[in-house]
């Protein structure tokens, strides 16, 4: 009987993204499918910016930056009235535009980056079953052909989406419905004389159309609100709804026409013991917003340094429950989100309140800056989490402890690196000791205290604000030490994930050891 660190079931974005990670840090994982092979459609296709500091932190930034279609800019009109143009370049460096990537190529990155790991998607192969002994679990698969084998992992994770086996293992309910109205989508080439990388929104009385800018000079058309018994969606179909909205818009070799009912449905939690659920395994909601595919993947960003840090005794194992006290929040919050965008954009009762409500968000910066960090994913916070502290005397200006580090590029001698890319360099914590515009004698001694103490568990590295060198980071644009308004020499802990563990001043030292001594 095999016996591996972790067995992943599922080998969707979600899936992949765990595995790559948990080999990334050196674990021994498997990962199986029953699909024969990866999606062949585009489905899922919006890369927000806080996956996109993903993508960059696995390695992966060029490879999704060289097939996909940056979103430049969103026109909505009330029927065929241009309400405005939301231009999302303009939300500054920290908030990266979002791109169009077909979910075929997102999962062929990511699995040809996993065989990079060396590691590979075993498909196939499903799950059978199941059980959790408390130390290990013990899993049965089995192929087509019959043949069934037993492996042993320390842990499962369910990535095996809305049929999840291992959410069905587990008992879990599926708490939820599903909505009345329909969706019809189109993946196609339009042949029209507007700027490429621009979506449109047509608020209607009959549901809401958008066009989004697709890859390969192609399309996106959904159309929300469609009844059930209506007839199957065609090009015609198409072709005579864009002839409503965009006069003299051709519509030619369609790739995917389809119709689909939606559900929002989420787990009360996502993880029992030993296993984990993870992406639309464990929650599902409209595609309104973009949101599904990116929350699955900050699930699996979330979890997959807690395990590698446990695995190799670099943290305690109550880490792993702050993965569902930290994810499930997140996950409620979105499916709140993404419902009331869908009910918005799909009521034929508040047409005039929803003109209304577009008019006021496009006319304002300040609510299209709250719109943006939402739906990107950069807004998302764990400060309610017990495994962040922040020491700081109020009043905290953010960044605060849960929150993600913004995103920032440090020099270092000659070279340069992002801020996110560092700190996911390896399953350890990053502790930047905070200098200011002159190094502190006395930080520097707190930070070889704590490494030659919590060493396994952390890595030190000295910020100063101006131009580093081998030995020490610089902040040559002041990004970090004045952005963040560091007051004195501080210590802040950064996760693997991006996230702000712990700010304490050096004068608050005892905090940080008990913060180590608590979980490392």
């Amino acid at each position: 009987m095999e016996s591996i660190d972790v067995l992943v079931a599922g080998a969707g974005p979600t899936g992949l993204t765990m595995a790559c990670e948990l080999r990334r840090y050196g674990l021994k994982v498997r990962v199986v499918d029953p699909a024969p092979r990866t999606t062949e459609h585009s489905k899922a296709l919006v890369v927000h910016a806080r996956t996109r500091e993903v993508f960059e932190a696995m390695g992966l930034r060029a490879a999704v930056e060289a097939e996909a279609q940056a979103l430049m800019a969103v026109q909505l009109y009330f029927e065929k009235q241009l309400l405005g143009t939301l231009d999302v370049k303009r939300f500054g460096p920290d908030v990266p535009t979002p791109v169009f990537l077909d979910q075929s190529a997102t999962e062929r990155i990511l699995a040809e980056h996993l065989g990079r790991l060396g590691g590979a998607v075993e498909r196939g192969l499903r799950l059978l079953s199941f059980r959790d002994e408390g130390s290990q679990v013990v899993a049965t698969i089995g192929g087509e052909d019959g043949r069934t084998e037993t492996v042993t992992a320390r842990w499962l994770v369910g990535c095996d989406g809305a049929h999840s086996v291992v959410r069905r293992g587990l008992s879990l309910p599926f708490e939820g419905s599903a909505y009345e109205d329909m969706f019809d989508q189109a993946d196609l080439k339009i042949r029209w004389d507007r700027p490429p990388g621009v979506g449109y929104g047509f608020l209607r009385s009959a549901g809401l159309v958008v066009f989004a800018p697709l890859p390969r000079d192609r399309y996106r058309i959904i159309a929300m609100g469609g009844e059930g018994h209506a007839p199957e969606p065609t090009l015609e179909m198409f072709q005579k709804l864009a002839d409503e909205l965009v006069p003299g818009a051709v519509l030619h070799d369609p790739e995917w026409i389809l119709r689909f009912r939606l559900h929002h449905r989420m787990v009360p939690r996502m993880a029992v013991g030993s296993v984990f659920l993870a992406g639309d395994a464990a929650h599902i909601h409209s595609p309104a917003g973009g949101q599904g595919m990116n929350t699955g993947i900050q699930d699996a960003f979330n979890l997959a340094w807690k395990l590698a840090m446990v695995a190799r005794g670099a943290a305690k194992p109550e880490l792993l429950a702050t993965y569902d006290a930290e994810r499930l929040p997140v996950a409620k919050q979105t499916l709140e989100l993404t419902d009331r965008l869908f009910r918005g954009a799909t009521s034929r009762r508040t047409m005039v309140l929803r003109k209304l409500i577009v008019g006021t968000v496009l006319r304002s910066r300040a609510l299209q800056q709250r719109l943006v960090r939402r739906m990107s994913q950069t807004g998302v916070s764990y400060r309610r989490s017990t495994a962040v502290l922040d020491a700081r005397r109020w009043p905290r200006p953010s960044p605060q402890a849960g929150e993600r580090a913004p995103a920032a590029t440090l020099s270092a001698g000659d070279t340069t690196i992002s801020l996110h890319a560092l700190v996911a360099s390896e399953a350890k914590l990053t502790l930047l000791l905070m200098h200011g515009s002159s190094r502190s004698p006395a930080l520097t001694s707190a930070g070889q205290e704590l490494a030659e103490r919590w060493g396994r568990s952390l890595v030190v590295r000295d910020l100063v604000l101006g131009t580093g060198d081998a030995e020490t980071l610089g902040d040559r644009s002041g990004a970090v030490v004045r952005g963040w308004r560091v007051r004195a020499p501080e210590l802040v802990l950064l996760r693997p994930d991006g996230h702000i563990a712990v700010r304490a001043p050096l004068a608050r030292l005892e905090v940080l050891r008990a913060y180590a001594a608590r979980w490392f």
